[in-house]
């Protein structure tokens, strides 16, 4: 499952601890632009310039211009809409 990971898509970033990985896990909200595609309200993910680092295939650019991220390549997919 692909989920937009691309930090420029959120704010109100915080970082709350880390994947195994060693990639950040983060509490974030969409920008307005984005939650109806998205999600509104409180999201839990990672950042795609963070994965792209240590799993570059996990990551994948889009005709629009933003990265998202297979989640289930990491071993993680709480998200489901």
């Amino acid at each position: 499952m692909t989920k937009m990971s691309d930090r420029r898509a959120k704010q109100n970033i915080v970082r709350i601890g880390d994947h195994p990985l060693g990639v950040g896990l983060y509490l974030f909200d969409y920008k307005p632009e984005f939650r109806d595609a998205w999600g509104h309200g409180r999201q839990l993910g990672v950042m795609a310039d963070e994965v792209e680092q240590v799993m570059p295939h996990a990551v994948s650019a889009h005709a629009d211009g933003y990265r998202r991220v297979d989640y289930a390549m990491l071993g993680y997919a709480p998200f489901a809409r």
